[in-house]
């Protein structure tokens, strides 16, 4: 289950739950809703379905959606170029080429990821957050870049 406040319109979920969509059907939020009326079910967000020809969208309890795992697949379809095999991936949140051009660095930490900000010519970096899903990735991207990323899966 994801909480309402931890999610943004745009983020991508995963349906986990038998309900308007079939269990495991991939969406993004369209709207959030932190409905406080059914203290079990902790809100209702409004999802679209990724890859159906459903006619939503539909909105569906939190306590039914989760996040889909950052994998070395997402983060390659995504721009982010691997450094290290399967540990540590790079990508570039400035175009010019300069000294003081920021990249960011994802690298793997056991079973979530790290996700650090960093300067072309400078060895030190900021830890952002630890991560393990999409959503918690567009969050971060969004935070930073201050847009959204627009990730793909």
């Amino acid at each position: 289950m994801i909480k309402p406040e931890d999610l943004r319109r745009g983020n991508l979920v995963r349906v986990y739950h038998d309900c308007m969509f079939p269990k495991g059907t991939m969406c993004v939020v369209t709207d959030i809703n932190p409905l406080k009326v059914f203290d079990d079910k902790k809100g209702v967000v409004t999802l679209y379905a990724i890859n159906d020809e459903d006619d939503g969208p539909w909105g569906v309890w939190c306590n039914y959606v989760e996040g889909i795992p950052v994998t070395h697949e997402i983060l390659n379809k995504n721009g982010f170029k691997e450094e290290v095999v399967g540990e540590y991936y790079t990508k570039p949140l400035d175009n010019e080429e300069y000294s003081l051009a920021r990249f960011l660095a994802v690298e793997r930490k056991s079973c979530n990821w790290a996700v650090f900000i960093k300067y072309f010519s400078l060895p030190d970096h900021v830890l952002l957050r630890h991560i393990q899903y999409v959503h918690e990735l567009q969050n971060t991207l969004w935070g930073v870049l201050g847009f959204d990323a627009k990730l793909k899966l």
